[in-house]
């Protein structure tokens, strides 16, 4: 599969020249996007696929934000490249099947997607070995073989893609890649925000398997660089934001839950001052560059304005709720769980109106017969939407609304399934609130007794936490009351599972 992903030096000769790359709207890429479409090998239903990534999946993928990658650079590779072609058609076949709600989360290997993934797997294997593929191709590759695993709930797969992708990076940038302008400036970001995304996978993992990714991602340094006055363009903003969220998730990759902040590697502490200072001087020179620059906004970077402050806020809220304590004894993960939201109101309420206003032009939109932008390999709404149904008593059920109403796929994250696994999460926190009322014990925050397993398939489960350190905390009563809600959910767990 794609670890075995090895650049090799060649350049494909069939790229467009950069200037046509960099400028997707141009009538020359259009002609040469219309020309590809056209004249693209295959049967009728690749070639029904691939139409249908043109149409309908690369405009949501581009989403508000820049679209050369997939509405461009993606789709001239792909008439040389028979492993980017097929791909881009698994993605778009799997786009089709989402927006008429037939797409299973199964580990089987089956159906027409999982073919062409297959077949795209089979001519990159067949490139590398006779040292037809070009570095940039190689990382193309990844992304989609990452975007369609992820999409497909194969989080396994696409963990072992993206860490491909990754060395491949860090290696044609040791080597100055003839492609260098291109995958600094297109694909670096790209792995960027996959690796970003990639937390709701890592945070269910054991510590070993997320320091492991941390280790890769460090190898692999992303352009960082100090934050501006203000930003020229929502891109620039994007990219700032992205910088200082993927910093943080560094931070938090590196630390074992079960031992306190005195404990924790060094390294935590320098990400967390370096990247939440980031956090906080991006905030700043974002509503410098709003001021100045909004009211010459077209609707998509409105939107696009109003996501990216959704995820700040987000991200705000994460860490300044996590900063590091060495004088705290006990192991972090119970200090998260005792955490204040209190000060938190105005930002979950400035997520939850945002989010409002996103959804809303969305289902404008679909009404109008418009891109509805449900479908993206980026984080968007969801995860923030999370947060506040989790965090906030006073906006939790306007915010599952909004889950509810948002049927979205973002990477990682499928609204619809998120919405029951919150339901869920309340069933067990009433449950617990209950059982400690009735034994008049103090009350124990869900996420000190609690933890979410996510696995291939998008199956997951709520699970009483494991260390025996983290029971012993716990009064019997309370332990027994989660494992008794624990019991009675794991016999439903065959009943839920059968929803994917």
């Amino acid at each position: 599969m794609c670890r075995r992903c090895t650049s090799t030096g060649r350049k494909c000769d069939g790229y467009a020249p950069e200037s046509l790359v960099s400028s997707p709207d141009d009538s020359q890429a259009i002609a040469l996007v219309q020309r590809i479409s056209t004249h693209i090998p295959g049967n009728a239903e690749e070639k029904r696929g691939f139409q249908y990534f043109i149409k309908k999946t690369a405009p949501e993928l581009s989403g508000y934000f820049d679209s050369s990658f997939w509405e461009s650079l993606i789709l001239q590779a792909s008439s040389s490249e028979p492993s980017l072609r097929h791909a881009v058609t698994a993605i778009g076949s799997l786009h089709e099947d989402f927006n008429k709600h037939l797409l299973k989360y199964s580990t089987e290997n089956t159906g027409f997607a999982i073919n062409q993934y297959t077949k795209a797997i089979g001519h990159l294997r067949k490139s590398l070995a006779t040292g037809k593929h070009g570095t940039l191709t190689a990382l193309m590759s990844c992304i989609l073989f990452i975007c369609f695993d992820s999409i497909r709930g194969h989080f396994t797969a696409a963990m072992v893609h993206l860490q491909s992708g990754l060395r491949i990076l860090r290696d044609a940038r040791a080597r100055k890649s003839i492609d260098e302008h291109i995958i600094e400036e297109t694909i670096a970001p790209l792995f960027m925000r996959l690796s970003v995304q990639a937390i709701i996978y890592l945070d269910t993992r054991n510590t070993s398997e997320r320091r492991a990714f941390v280790e890769e991602l460090m190898k692999t340094s992303f352009r960082s660089s100090d934050v501006t006055d203000t930003f020229e363009t929502i891109e620039d903003a994007r990219n700032g934001i992205n910088d200082a969220m993927e910093g943080l998730f560094r931070m938090f990759y590196f630390c074992d839950g079960d031992l306190p902040f005195c404990f924790q590697p060094s390294e935590a502490f320098e990400l967390y001052d370096k990247y939440s200072t980031k956090l906080k001087e991006w905030n700043t020179s974002f509503d410098k560059f709003m001021t100045a620059k909004s009211h010459t906004f077209n609707s998509r970077q409105i939107r696009g304005a109003a996501l990216l402050k959704i995820q700040h806020t987000a991200a705000k809220i994460i860490a300044e709720t996590s900063k590091p304590d060495i004088s705290e004894t006990i192991p972090i993960d119970a200090v998260y769980g005792r955490r204040n939201y209190e000060p938190f109101k105005n930002d979950f309420k400035s997520i939850v109106n945002l989010s409002r206003s996103l959804i809303t032009a969305s289902e404008v939109d679909a009404k109008n017969g418009n891109p509805s932008l449900t479908f993206s390999t980026d984080l968007g709404v969801l995860g923030p939407l999370y947060i506040v149904c989790v965090h906030s008593e006073e906006l939790r059920f306007q915010a599952m609304d909004l889950l509810r109403r948002c049927p979205r796929r973002e990477g990682m994250w499928d609204g619809e399934i998120m919405s029951r696994m919150i339901a869920e999460y309340w069933e067990i926190e009433e449950r617990l609130n209950l059982q400690q009322r009735e034994n008049g014990g103090t009350p124990v925050p869900l996420d000190e007794v609690i933890d979410l397993e996510f696995s291939d398939g998008m199956k997951w489960e709520w699970r009483l936490k494991e260390p025996a350190s983290t029971r012993r905390s716990l009064s019997p009563p309370v332990v027994r009351a989660v494992a008794l809600i624990e019991r009675s959910l794991f016999e439903k767990s065959t009943e839920r599972n059968r929803f994917l």
